[in-house]
């Protein structure tokens, strides 16, 4: 999904905007980081977990993740101190994607963790 599908997959979202914090590439999609992502991977709080619970027939996996549908899955966590809000929703934010994907041996997490580094030191420079 590019960035405008993303948006209206998120659109479509049956939870407070507040409630979720949108992690890993779709992260980098919405700030124009990267050019698709394949899936939706959400962080909610226990309440917008009770609203996903409200409004779709979730199913848990054995690392404690939810599959919403088959675009998007889920994991509760708020996220504090973790998450930075751009263009109206929350997202991961770039430190601590970094962190993770340094701690990662998928070759698909190498090439974002290059990504997200020169980004981070353009943006430094500014």
């Amino acid at each position: 999904m590019n960035k405008k599908e993303l948006i209206e997959l998120l659109n479509t979202l049956k939870i407070d905007k507040s409630e979720f914090t949108i992690l890993s590439t779709s992260a980098l999609v919405i700030r124009n980081i990267y050019d698709k992502a394949n899936d939706l991977d959400i962080a909610v709080t226990k309440k917008g977990l009770e609203q996903l619970k409200q409004n779709y027939n979730l199913k848990q996996k054995d690392n404690g993740w939810y599959i919403v549908n088959e675009l998007i899955e889920c994991v509760q966590d708020d996220m504090i101190n973790q998450k930075e809000l751009v263009e109206e929703y929350y997202l991961q934010d770039l430190i601590n994607y970094k962190n993770y994907l340094e701690k990662s041996d998928r070759e698909k997490d190498k090439i974002k963790l290059e990504i997200v580094k020169n980004y981070l030191d353009q943006s430094a420079c500014k």
